[in-house]
């Protein structure tokens, strides 16, 4: 881990930034884009999630700039425990390519920015004055439509949830898991008949009329997540 022990001017309200990735030249690369603008102040460049874990916990950081590429854990972990332990920290990911879950993921977990590799030398500058300022940036190939789809998706997933209740939902997580009424029944310490009742509610509600139906909603709006 490289760390920068320089004290800039103004560096009380310049951003304080840590940039995380595993292989040294892109490491140096993004350090190098970070340290030519001179109102940032870079406070570390970790090559490992331990190391930038340890440096979040012992300095004031205000973004973090991920290289999602990090071979000692899942891609998205790291930013998963940013979100939790850290939820005031502005987060940038730099992703070879991203599909469609990934970019959901990332900003269900407050990603405020997301720049592909083949843009960072236009975009990465641009993508983290807007995060810092509080706005969202996406840069990429087709990547506004994706995130249309994405936010649309969620939308639909919020109004099916108001719909429900608790135990609908419960209900209809398991059904749509495969289990049989009776099989949900035993699982919950209900009758099959009160098993069936809340399904038939379900389908009334979401406008539905089989299992498959449902199962199929229920993997497309992600609703086995709480």
């Amino acid at each position: 881990m490289d760390r920068e022990d320089q004290t800039h001017s103004g560096s009380s309200i310049s951003p304080r930034i840590v940039v995380i990735a595993d292989h040294q030249t892109d490491l140096d690369e993004l350090s190098r884009i970070i340290g030519a603008e001179p109102e940032w102040h870079l406070i570390a460049a970790c090559r490992t999630a331990a190391d930038a874990i340890d440096t979040l916990s012992a300095n004031p950081v205000d973004l973090v700039l991920v290289d999602l590429d990090l071979t000692e854990m899942d891609d998205l972990e790291l930013v998963r425990r940013f979100s939790r332990e850290m939820p005031g920290l502005s987060c940038v990911i730099l992703a070879a390519e991203m599909n469609d879950e990934e970019l959901a993921e990332a900003m269900r977990n407050g990603v405020g920015g997301v720049v592909l590799k083949a843009r960072a030398q236009s975009s990465l500058v641009d993508c983290i004055r807007a995060v810092l300022a509080g706005r969202t940036y996406l840069a990429g190939q087709s990547m506004n439509s994706v995130v249309s789809r994405i936010r649309e998706r969620d939308a639909e997933r919020r109004a099916v949830l108001q719909k429900l209740t608790p135990r609908e939902l419960e209900i209809s997580r398991l059904a749509a898991s495969g289990l049989r009424s009776r099989e949900i029944a035993a699982r919950l310490g209900i009758a099959p008949g009160t098993v069936k009742l809340h399904l038939h509610s379900v389908y009334g509600k979401l406008n539905l009329t089989t299992r498959v139906e449902l199962a199929n909603l229920a993997q497309r709006l992600q609703l086995g997540h709480g």
